[in-house]
């Protein structure tokens, strides 16, 4: 093993070391029968050409059997986390399934500088796209120069900067490309390994070129042909990104994914439906071609309720999202032989069950000089009775916790985890009162001081049937000390509308803040879209000044000291600097959180194999995903 790439590892993770395996190739010799049948008719090559000259290796455990279909749930045509988790976002690495390294996955091989300033990647021989076009350094060159630095196409997103300055490509051959920074990215693995990683590798040149007018002199035809507003607008339907479902709403987009989608996810649809990718570039320890599964059958709903009545009735395969709210437990726990399933563990990673954001960019004068008093937002911390929320919307799983990681993590930092959490109205009524929030109604709710009542309202997206419960019970408490809101339930799509244009009062969120590479602390400074708390800030910071709403001298603080965080090697270095980024979150106290994640829990259809026992699932580990080796999952015979 490469000393070098060793320490690149323990730089990565900061913490423990890890080592990053090189893949194992065999020459792939079986099929899908069904792919079998369109070779012998001459529609297919081999598979031995389709599966590329350099196939990953996947030892799942048992050898599989080809056919049949996994159904899953997703909440609404808004719910591209459902959708991603299935299918997977198939990039150049991915986290391995013991989440402590990153390991090769579209790419063979790859090597890191001891700077961590430039990433080498090796592509695997003969890869081929699902039409069965050769996948090469100029797709990944057209996605960097042509896509992702494309200001027409939107803001680059911070994950591939360091220090403020974007990525560079550097073509090496057809199968061997660097991307450069001019500062140290100790974090550029982890992000690639993210679903948003999947970028550089999302675009097949030959197919999306057609889109941007660099590329194609009669675009504004095809633009009025197809309908679409311009051409930017026409390129997000056909080619998508990795911020939505657009990806996957047009079946004649070409993937590196081990499924095609073939029945699109997309306004008005009630299910999505992907089939098996021909030239998917993963073999079994016995050569035999990978995915096993013929197809993932996604059923879609509206609402969450369904979703745990079609589980009961063993209408699922695999499914956790929409149905883990612990309230759910016992009744799917109860049917398990009905509905013919199992319950698997999903493996809390970090992060919050539920952090509120308060808008500190609102519109509204008044209120967003209510919100932006630090004392209002402790005011509302220590207003939440959190033994009161975990013992009764939670069925008494939980630890209270703010939006810090947890101690367990080196990067545990005591404020941002634990201040603030004691239940204390005595106290918030003090605080607010020092506010001036002296005159109440008749209803007990306080008076702002151009006369309204202190009433808000908190967006939850309607598929988190689990924080609709919380906040109502935090509705309750802060009655006590003065306070109303109205729940806003919404669709997801207009959930992130309202967000990202700073119209809301308050938003929740389950929050993952483990902070490993690829893991931007959100919640302590606002840093990108999931930081809603400041959306305006972000923006401003998104495009240097050019949008936005100029932040106060400690966020900018925050963001040079996230600038020298992500441009440093070395992982104490890098430790001391989170600390006092924390330091100053902390002192600020921006948003807070409720419980701890704690472990919940799905359901796998019994005869369903290989499937791990236990599965991580946040944004930085989705499950299956292409972590947990979902392409080596079979029926049993």
């Amino acid at each position: 093993m490469n000393n070098r790439l060793m320490r690149t590892a323990r730089l990565m993770l900061a913490s423990t070391a890890a080592l990053i395996p090189v893949s194992v190739y065999a020459q792939a010799t079986g099929e899908a029968p069904a792919l079998a049948e369109l070779v012998a008719s001459g529609v297919l090559p081999p598979v031995a050409e389709r599966a590329s000259a350099e196939p990953e290796v996947i030892d799942a455990g048992a050898v599989g059997t080809y056919g049949g279909a996994i159904r899953f749930g997703i909440a609404g045509t808004s719910d591209d986390g459902s959708v991603s988790q299935m299918v997977g976002s198939y990039g150049l690495v991915r986290w391995a399934i013991s989440l402590t390294e990153v390991v090769p996955n579209v790419a063979s091989s790859f090597e890191v500088s001891d700077d961590a300033r430039e990433f080498t990647f090796h592509l695997r021989e003969g890869a081929k796209w699902s039409d069965g076009k050769a996948f090469t350094v100029n797709d990944v060159e057209f996605a960097v120069n042509e896509v992702m630095l494309n200001a027409d196409l939107g803001e680059l997103s911070t994950r591939f900067m360091s220090n403020g300055e974007p990525l560079q490509f550097e073509r090496v051959d057809d199968t061997t490309f660097k991307i450069r920074f001019n500062h140290a990215n100790g974090d550029f693995l982890g992000n690639l390994a993210r679903e948003e990683g999947q970028a550089l590798v999302l675009y097949q040149k030959e197919y999306c070129s057609q889109f941007l007018p660099a590329s194609n002199p009669d675009l504004d035809a095809l633009v009025q042909s197809e309908g679409a507003a311009d051409w930017q607008t026409l390129f997000m339907q056909k080619c998508g990104n990795t911020d939505d479902g657009l990806r996957w709403g047009n079946a004649e987009r070409p993937t590196l994914d081990p499924w095609v989608v073939t029945t699109p996810y997309e306004g008005g649809a009630t299910n999505v439906v992907f089939e098996r990718n021909p030239y998917f570039w993963q073999v079994d320890a016995q050569g035999n071609q990978l995915p096993y599964i013929d197809r993932l059958e996604g059923r879609i709903f509206q609402d969450p309720e369904a979703m745990v009545l079609a589980a009961i009735a063993g209408q699922f395969d695999f499914q956790f999202r929409h149905i883990d709210a612990p309230g759910n437990r016992p009744v799917l726990a109860e049917n398990r032989e009905k509905g013919g399933y199992q319950l698997y563990e999903v493996i809390a990673a970090g992060g919050n069950y539920n952090w509120i954001m308060p808008n500190l960019n609102h519109q509204d004068s008044v209120i967003n000089e209510l919100i932006n008093q630090k004392d209002f937002r402790v005011a509302l911390s220590i207003g939440i009775d959190r033994g009161d929320v975990i013992n009764t919307a939670l069925l008494g799983v939980g630890t209270p916790w703010q939006t810090g990681p947890f101690e367990t993590s080196p990067l545990y930092h005591e404020g941002v985890s634990t201040q603030h959490l004691e239940y204390d109205v005595d106290r918030a009524n003090a605080l607010l009162d020092g506010l001036g929030l002296t005159e109440r109604d008749a209803n007990g709710i306080r008076l702002m001081k151009d006369g309204r009542p202190a009433r808000f309202l908190v967006d939850i997206r309607s598929s988190y049937g689990y924080i609709i419960d919380v906040m109502s019970l935090v509705d309750q408490h802060w009655h006590r000390i003065g306070i109303d809101i109205d729940l806003n339930v919404i669709d997801t799509s207009l959930y992130r509308l309202r967000a990202e244009s700073a119209e809301h009062d308050f938003t929740t969120d389950s929050g993952n803040a483990t902070w490993m590479p690829g893991q931007l602390p959100s919640a302590l400074l606002p840093i990108d879209n999931s930081s809603r708390q400041a959306p305006l800030w972000t923006l401003w910071y998104e495009t240097d000044g050019a949008e936005g709403v100029e932040p106060p001298k400690h966020v900018k603080d925050r963001y040079e000291i996230w600038e020298q965080i992500s441009a440093t090697a070395d992982p104490d270095q890098r430790k001391t600097l989170y600390h006092q980024l924390a330091d100053i979150a902390a002192e600020q106290f921006e948003a807070f959180g409720i419980t701890k994640n704690a472990s919940t829990y799905g359901v796998i259809k019994n005869g369903l194999t290989n499937v791990p026992p236990g599965m991580a699932a946040t944004s930085q580990f989705p499950s299956p995903g292409d972590i947990f080796l979902s392409p080596a999952w079979f029926w049993a015979p």
